[in-house]
């Protein structure tokens, strides 16, 4: 004879399938145990809570949106309205994801959806994610990269600057032109390093897709080298750096045979 024995577990109701006649000799430990295994497999599901505020007038009445990346999707999570300039969002996840706050089909900011109280402030100069160790390493990151951004943005005031305190013009572009090498090589040791103290978390694929998105297709340059010398293999067999890596080889091959052969050959994009 069989039966099904019902069980209500945070929320969830589960069923399963029994025999009735071998329950009724169960042992009552035996019975704490598949409760116990229950409890842990209901468990792994992570509680978030994203608390918000903004100090920017348009927000108010907007819906905002925490959207995901699914491979090449883009997937809803959750969705709020701005009241007042408050917002929130709360929830349980598998596991710890990179997201994106939409408003509309803007993206306004990332934010690493972990375990715990998150907050995020948005006002009209920055838009910064507290709580949550991940959050924190990544916001430290994106401010030192905005700090290198903005003043290879400004060099052509520096350059001007510098001719108003009497420097010569070739002299001034000799500084501006060193100080932009200079700068490039600081942003590709900070994602370099970066990157390499992430390889285990969600961190060090998400900037790696982010660099190699800057190329028209994939290749191997002498950044992506240093980054792949010494990742381990959970790293490497993400799918995105697998796929990337494995289309980048191929383009290397024929970007040497073009080097010595005048015909072009059609450089991947995508996996085929």
């Amino acid at each position: 004879m069989q039966g099904r024995l019902t069980v209500v577990l945070f929320g969830c109701v589960l069923s399963i399938k029994i025999y009735t006649r071998s329950f009724t000799k169960m042992k009552f430990g035996n019975l704490l145990c598949v409760v116990s295994t229950l409890f842990v497999t209901v468990s792994c599901f992570e509680q978030y809570s994203i608390v918000g505020n903004t100090s920017v007038p348009m927000f108010d009445g907007k819906m905002l949106y925490l959207k995901a990346r699914s491979g090449d999707n883009v997937k809803n999570i959750d969705s709020c309205e701005v009241i007042h300039g408050k917002f929130g969002f709360d929830g349980k996840m598998d596991s710890t994801v990179i997201a994106e706050l939409f408003l509309g089909n803007v993206c306004v900011m990332p934010v690493v959806i972990e375990r715990g109280n998150i907050s995020v402030d948005i006002n009209v100069l920055e838009q910064k994610v507290y709580g949550g160790s991940l959050n924190e390493r990544l916001y430290n990151f994106l401010e030192a990269k905005s700090r290198l951004d903005n003043e290879r943005r400004n060099m052509a005031l520096k350059q001007t600057r510098l001719m108003m305190k009497g420097f010569m013009p070739f002299e001034s572009q000799r500084i501006c032109e060193e100080r932009s090498e200079q700068i490039s090589k600081e942003a590709d040791s900070i994602e370099i390093e970066f990157i390499k103290s992430n390889y285990n978390n969600v961190l060090g694929p998400e900037v790696f897709s982010l660099i190699c998105s800057q190329y028209r297709y994939p290749v191997i340059t002498e950044q992506i080298e240093k980054i792949l010398k010494d990742a381990p293999r959970k790293f490497r067999n993400h799918p995105y750096v697998r796929e990337y890596v494995d289309i980048a080889q191929k383009n290397m091959v024929l970007l040497r045979e073009q080097s010595d052969d005048s015909e072009l050959y059609p450089l991947q994009v995508k996996q085929q």
